[in-house]
């Protein structure tokens, strides 16, 4: 997976892109659950929401009690 910064993205969307689809949503309706797509897989958010998709997506998640 691939995660690109790009203005013309509205703040608060992502903008998802596999061979033959494309998805645009909210990012707080995003549920990313890792898998065999994610080589192909590219992520587009506005530069505000960078941090927030790279923790989301990238960096390692506390474990749920």
């Amino acid at each position: 997976m691939r995660l690109h910064s790009n203005y013309k993205i509205a703040a608060g969307h992502v903008l998802v892109t596999q061979p033959g689809d494309v998805l645009l949503c909210r990012m707080a309706e995003l549920v990313y659950e890792p898998g065999d797509g994610d080589d192909d897989t590219d992520l587009h958010v506005n530069p505000t929401d960078f941090a927030a998709a790279k923790a989301m997506c990238f960096e390692p998640k506390g474990r749920v009690q």
